[in-house]
């Protein structure tokens, strides 16, 4: 993880290689832009089609005459619209383009020199410099990698920045775990495989128990069962328990684990089965996060459940038609075996339903028609106002975007058939991200309860990598979580 550090100092003087200074749209001058200006001799920054000092956008100039050899210029937009989230970006298209160099200083802290701001900055140039090079082989060279950034700040703010950039990195960290999970390979992360990296991954902070196959059975998982039985690598449900000393609350976190969804019998073509490894993001998210709990010294017990199955078309495969008795008992008409992440979180919430938390929230990539928000935002629907207007205050401050859609009753009908208690299609409504909100709802009882659908920001094409955001698994909702339980402790 990239190391940042905060010091009262003097952009001229700073030892660094390059020194990253924000400019907003027209090519207005951030804090440091004037003494940059008078070192290089210009009377005002170049402005080109290509950097006018938008959001996203970055110039790097040749700095004669400064103490660093170069100087990066990044856009914030608007100044009247520069919020931690802009920061965050700006922050994570700097470290995109200081990769091949060591050492970077930056006034970008000074914009607003505040503790959000800071962590914020931290959290952008921890992300944007995040890599994964473990299945590939990179040639031995000489060429430098960006290890640290040197944040100067005034000096009364020095005590507070240090502490914002000790829990940025928690939430950086965390959130860059639940990346390397979903990039994975699939042959690397079957449900045992995955299992087994959570333990790793959670390691003291949480009591961690596996229920194999047998278990399951024997405990009445129905629909974990069901979706994992056409693969030869059978399901698990992992638990996670945290617990401090004199807890405020009990929460369950669920996360949909399907670690490969090749679609079971109905089976996906083409390129549609190509990222299917990220159907796992939700678990990811969860033991992300659940990871991170005690080093914020969370005060709420949190209980982590992840449903980890392989969909696969194997001969033991369900088939469109079968009833899947769910755990507690209820029997749902299986009309499509691709739509078989809300039979394992069915599972999981039932059993969370019993444990009478004060709040569940759900985290999975349930439907691709949750697209229509955009490749950045998640959906989020809940059954108490409360729950989900805490959830979207927490999403505003960690920069991840909830769009609020409603669980209409007029729809649930739809999920009717003559046959059971419920199908797990609903199909004729449309509304496909809803549908799947609704049938979550018939297994959470009268608890408080949050569905939030992350299929699309979850995983990123590099067409719509961006900033701090990269192609491939993001980690989207483990900052969301962390705030949000942050905020529950008393």
């Amino acid at each position: 993880m990239l190391t940042v550090s905060a010091v009262a100092g003097h952009p001229t003087q700073v030892d660094a290689d390059l020194l990253v200074v924000p400019v907003f749209k027209g090519g207005i001058e951030g804090p440091g832009a004037g003494v940059v200006l008078d070192a290089l001799g210009l009377d005002e920054f170049p402005v080109t089609p290509s950097f006018r000092g938008d959001i996203g956008q970055h110039l790097v100039l040749a700095a004669p005459g400064l103490a660093v050899s170069g100087v990066v210029l990044v856009g914030l937009g608007r100044m009247d619209e520069t919020d931690p989230e802009r920061l965050r970006r700006a922050a994570g298209v700097a470290a995109k383009a200081c990769q091949g160099v060591e050492r970077v200083a930056t006034t970008l802290t000074e914009v607003h020199a505040n503790r959000a701001a800071i962590e914020a900055i931290t959290e952008g140039f921890q992300l944007g410099a995040h890599t994964d090079h473990r299945f590939k082989q990179v040639a031995e060279d000489d060429t430098p990698r960006l290890r640290s950034v040197v944040l100067l700040v005034p000096s009364s703010q020095l005590a507070d920045a240090r502490d914002g950039i000790q829990r940025a990195g928690v939430y950086s960290r965390a959130t860059c775990a639940a990346r390397d999970l979903v990039n994975l390979p699939p042959d690397r992360k079957r449900p045992a495989d995955l299992a087994e990296a959570v333990r790793v991954l959670v390691g003291g902070a949480c009591d961690v128990l596996v229920r194999d196959e047998g278990v399951l059975a024997g405990q009445g998982f129905g629909g974990l069962l069901a979706v994992g039985a056409g693969s030869q690598a059978p399901p698990r449900l992992v638990e996670l328990r945290y617990r401090p000393a004199d807890p405020a609350a009990h929460i369950v976190l669920a996360g949909e684990g399907i670690t490969f969804d090749a679609g079971g019998l109905s089976l996906k073509r083409g390129a549609a089965m190509e990222t299917q490894k990220k159907e796992m993001a939700g678990a990811a998210v969860v033991a992300s996060a659940m990871s991170a709990l005690a080093d914020l010294a969370v005060e709420v017990q949190v209980t982590g459940l992840l449903p980890l199955a392989e969909n696969m078309p194997g001969g033991n495969a369900q088939r469109p038609g079968d009833i899947v008795t769910v755990h507690g008992g209820t029997r749902v008409e299986v009309r499509d075996t691709g739509a078989e992440g809300r039979l394992v979180l069915a599972d999981a919430l039932d059993y969370a339903a019993a444990l009478k938390p004060a709040a569940i929230v759900d985290v999975s990539t349930l439907t691709g028609t949750s697209a229509v928000l955009g490749q950045y935002a998640g959906a989020v629907m809940s059954n108490d106002n409360d729950l989900l207007e805490e959830l979207r205050l927490a999403a505003g401050i960690a920069g991840e975007p909830l769009w609020q859609l409603p669980l209409w009753p007029d729809l649930d009908h739809f999920l009717d058939t003559p046959v059971a208690d419920l199908s797990n299609g609903g199909y004729g409504a449309g509304a496909g991200t809803i549908m799947g909100g609704l049938f979550l709802q018939h297994f959470v009882g009268d608890c408080s309860w949050a569905h939030l659908d992350i299929a699309d920001p979850s995983f990123l094409s590099p067409t719509h990598a961006s900033g701090h955001l990269p192609a491939g698994g993001t980690g989207f909702a483990v900052r969301t979580l962390l705030a949000w339980l942050e905020r529950r402790t008393p």
